[in-house]
């Protein structure tokens, strides 16, 4: 979970990954959660974490914002 604050790494069961049970980690929001590794996975200090490939996006995206926001497309709902 990415926040303007923390990024916290969540950790689910195996059979119910959409229901958090514990936070694995916490870290600055200014940490670099990239790159993405073959495998789709990132090393944050000195633990690894795997994650599904349909979150690459989010994992990039939440990089981007912080280091280079000039990437990021403009806001479709930005009212919302």
């Amino acid at each position: 979970m990415v926040t303007d604050m923390s990024i916290s790494v969540l950790a689910t069961r195996t059979l119910r990954s959409d229901r958090p049970v514990s936070v694995v980690a916490a870290f600055p929001r200014h940490t670099r959660l990239g790159p993405i590794m073959p495998g789709w996975v990132i090393e944050l200090g000195e633990m690894v974490f795997e994650f599904d490939e349909e979150y690459a996006a989010v994992v990039a995206a939440a990089d981007a914002e912080i280091f280079a926001p000039e990437t990021l497309p403009p806001d479709p709902l930005p009212d919302l």
